[in-house]
């Protein structure tokens, strides 16, 4: 295949999606009209679509780029050819955004129509127009010898395009029909249903009038598989409405999106503008292209972009795959008088009714600034109408660490500041101040704050949030305590990467065989995620460290992870478990199971199967507890200190206290009675935003909602270009494909754009340039070069050489 041929397809695939997309986006918007009876139900429809409209769009960028780049003269030609209808549509799309964003901005009854008509007209001329348009590129339109468009409007105006306009308006509002029944509840699902009956037999009717058309005039032998399939795919879907299986309804109508413009490409090709005027001055992929060197270019660009694209798009449209209805939407309230305003149409007051206002706005106390306290803050304050609260976030730090990074930092992978989120710029509209809480009282409502400096002051607060995370959990271990590394903070992250190629800086300097054997063992304690993804990047970060070092070699290092469960990754199953252990000791690595360490006295590694070694590297993973603060705060705790909360997320016994995160003990709805949400980042993200409605629910009188999530599976990455994953309970993944995964959705849930383009720039540097093996363990105590420049004749004390030398001033006091 040619790459102009390649291209063809590839932009035949973006203008498909399209399509398949803004299909139903286009028919939601124009079911607000006939579908909807009241403004509740034509907020449940444009909410169907709220949070992928924008999305969609993409799409239509994409496509009209490839065709730009890859085909020059058919851009061209088509866009001085379809200058009005082209500038119609880009005035509605603008117009339709901008409705749905500015719709609720104020409550006026003819504010809010107005701009619902917008969405209406916005929806079904676009609709209509791109049938047009189409149809008339595979019909052919005047363009002379020179590439031109040498005819008017008119010309783009008869009977085939505008029965392919008519075609494509009640495909498409069809397809958004079907949508609706599997995105609502309720009436609205009925009459979404019945809708879809009347418009899918018109639909069908004019698929076989329009296919037909196209393939007695235009078509070729294979476009008529695809246009057969489009009726099929039509019908099927009719049959699939009607015995209420919406998923595959749903599928259908999209297979009958694609199939039917799959034949008009498949009619068109190897053209992509024929001429009325002559066949001769046809514009054909091969002389409409751009230069080979060019579609090279792009093809390695696009083979590379257009998979992550997708991905996401896909992991977008799976997140919000709930269904909603009036049930979920605010008790709509009547309109305000002319002239006044209100943050949401939905949200104003009553006619005839003022909302009290007090001097101060109730504040919203989040303690943590974790997962579930940033997240947290961020929905409330997306909620929130103008001065009805005020929000204040108090964490020990003034950021947020993403912590399913930390191993990749401590392999060197992600720099250490790209995983961090700093409170105050992502909490624009929040105080946010930086202290330990170590104290609450319920009276009167305040907490007490330590800050790093000054003296402790009260905070007051009208409903607390408490979200102080977790902390490693240890055991009474000898020697753990001098000698043990953590990995749960970005400092810890950067210090055991020092550390780790330090010890690699001792070991090739040193002739003492028993110090160099001590340096180059690692022992990481617990099989967890953290054990296990810490393990995997060290050694490849040690791996490839080696190389760099004359006298040391992945041979001489020893790496041993202990694990007291009968497996490791115990969420990823059994199978997928010893999958990895497999893997991990193929790379030369001890793995323990059913052991402990019983003791690391002096750096020397007991375990509790025999094995002792000495090790000036010992890393503990075994697991978390919550924050030891939680018995201060005068809060209900379950039996391994979490927060007792209801499905609600409230406290239990409390009304204005929420908790959701590893501190929090949130029953688990969709396990079933007696089970508990496991302390992860999944959970603590969606319960964050459960919490948030439910804050607002409670600050404006409404009934909060119960926390239901189903585990969308797991994913752990154990060195570089190595991974494994499981996908909603049943696909598993292995290798690379699980790391691509994992990258992928870790990437996607970083918080802020900022850091996540940083992240993804990290990783894409990484594809040119070797990983950074550089060690910088002098960053533990800075100041040590300035005290030995200031001290008196300073001298080196042989007698410690560990990592931070000891300096013996003239007078014989020891400084370090």
């Amino acid at each position: 295949m040619q790459l102009h041929d390649l291209w063809f397809v590839l932009i035949a695939f973006l203008w498909i999606g399209y399509f398949f997309l803004e299909g139903f986006d286009f028919g939601i918007g124009v079911l607000t009209k006939t579908l909807a009876k009241d403004r509740t139900e034509r907020r449940v429809l444009i909410n169907t679509i709220g949070p992928v409209w924008d999305g969609n769009e993409v799409w239509l960028l994409s496509a009209v780029g490839g065709t730009f780049a890859a085909f020059p003269d058919w851009y061209a030609t088509l866009l001085s050819g379809f200058y009005m209808p082209f500038l119609l549509i880009l005035v509605c799309l603008i117009l339709r955004g901008v409705a749905f964003e500015y719709r609720h901005k104020r409550g006026e009854e003819r504010w809010q129509r107005n701009w619902e008509h917008a969405i209406f007209w916005c929806s079904l001329v676009p609709a209509f127009t791109w049938g047009v348009i189409f149809a008339d590129i595979v019909r052919g339109v005047p363009i002379d010898a020179h590439k031109n468009y040498a005819g008017d409007l008119s010309d783009l105006l008869n009977g085939y395009a505008l029965l392919g306009g008519a075609f494509t308006l009640v495909l498409f509002t069809f397809h958004g029909a079907v949508f609706a029944t599997l995105k609502t509840v309720g009436d609205i699902r009925g009459r979404a249903r019945t809708q879809a009956r009347v418009l899918g037999l018109g639909a069908l009717v004019l698929a076989v009038a329009f296919l037909a058309w196209t393939q007695a005039d235009y078509g070729r032998a294979r476009s008529l598989v695809a246009a057969v399939l489009a009726g099929l795919a039509l019908a099927a879907a009719l049959v699939m409405n009607a015995r209420r299986r919406e998923g595959w309804a749903f599928a259908l109508s999209g297979t009958s999106v694609a199939a039917a413009f799959t034949a008009l490409f498949l009619a068109l090709f190897p053209d992509v503008m024929p001429s009325t005027l002559t066949p001769s001055w046809n514009l054909t992929v091969e002389n409409a292209a751009s230069a080979h060197y060019t579609l090279k270019i792009m093809t390695w660009v696009a083979l590379a972009v257009t998979p992550l694209v997708m991905a996401y798009q896909a992991f977008t449209y799976w997140v919000f795959r709930q269904r909603i209805g009036a049930q979920h939407i605010p008790v709509a309230h009547a309109l305000q008088p002319s002239g006044a305003t209100s943050a949401d149409s939905s949200d104003s007051s009553p006619k005839g009714l003022t909302m009290p206002r007090t001097a101060k706005p109730p504040r919203i106390l989040v303690v943590g600034g974790g997962y579930a306290g940033l997240f947290t803050a961020l929905r409330v304050l997306k909620k929130l109408r103008k001065d009805e609260a005020t929000v204040t976030v108090v964490d020990p730090r003034s950021y947020m660490t993403y912590l399913p990074f930390l191993p990749e930092a401590a392999g060197g992978n992600v720099a250490d500041r790209n995983l961090v989120a700093p409170l105050r710029p992502a909490l624009k509209g929040a105080d946010v101040v930086t202290g330990h809480v170590v104290g609450v009282d319920h009276t009167r409502r305040t907490v007490t704050v330590v800050p790093p400096a000054g003296d402790e002051y009260e905070l007051d607060f009208d409903y607390l949030v408490v979200a102080t995370g977790s902390v490693s959990r240890t055991f009474p271990v000898p020697g753990l305590a001098d000698h043990g590394i953590g990995l749960k903070t970005v400092e810890e992250a950067v210090s055991l990467r020092n550390h780790v190629l330090w010890q690699l800086d001792k070991a090739d300097s040193t002739t003492d065989p028993d110090v160099r054997r001590k340096a180059l063992t690692f022992v990481f304690v617990g099989g967890g995620f953290a054990g296990v993804e810490a393990v995997g990047e060290i050694e490849d970060m040690a791996r490839d460290a080696a190389k760099n070092y004359r006298h040391i070699s992945r041979d001489d290092m020893r790496f041993i992870l202990v694990e007291a469960a009968n497996r490791i990754l115990p969420e990823m199953g059994p199978d997928l478990g010893l999958w990895t252990k497999r893997k991990l000791e193929e790379r030369g690595i001890e793995v323990y199971l059913e052991t402990s360490m019983e003791s690391c006295v002096d750096q020397q590694v007991v375990l509790k199967n025999g094995v002792e070694t000495p090790a000036s590297t010992i890393v503990w993973t075994a697991g978390v507890k919550p924050s030891p603060l939680l018995t201060d705060f005068g809060l209900p705790l379950g039996p391994r200190g979490h927060i007792d909360t209801a499905a609600t997320l409230q406290v239990q016994g409390f009304d204005n206290v929420w908790s959701a995160g590893d501190n929090a003990q949130v029953p688990d709805l969709a396990v079933g009675e007696g089970a508990w949400c496991p302390p992860n980042a999944q959970h603590a993200c969606r319960q964050a935003t459960v919490l948030g409605d439910n804050i607002i629910a409670r600050l404006r009188g409404r009934r909060q909602q119960e926390y239901k999530h189903k585990n969308l599976g797991a994913v752990a990455s154990i060195g570089l270009h190595k991974g494994v994953a499981i996908m909603f309970g049943r696909i598993k993944l292995k290798g690379r494909p699980a790391w691509w995964f994992h990258r992928l959705y870790h990437g996607a849930m970083m918080p802020t754009m900022n850091r996540k383009i940083r992240v993804f720039l990290d990783w894409t540097l990484a594809m040119f340039l070797r990983r950074e093996t550089v060690g910088l363990p002098e960053m533990a105590h800075p100041r040590e070069a300035f005290v030995e420049a200031a001290l008196p004749e300073p001298m080196l004390r042989r007698a410690d050489r560990s990592g931070n030398l000891s300096l013996v001033t003239g007078d014989g006091h020891s400084v370090r």
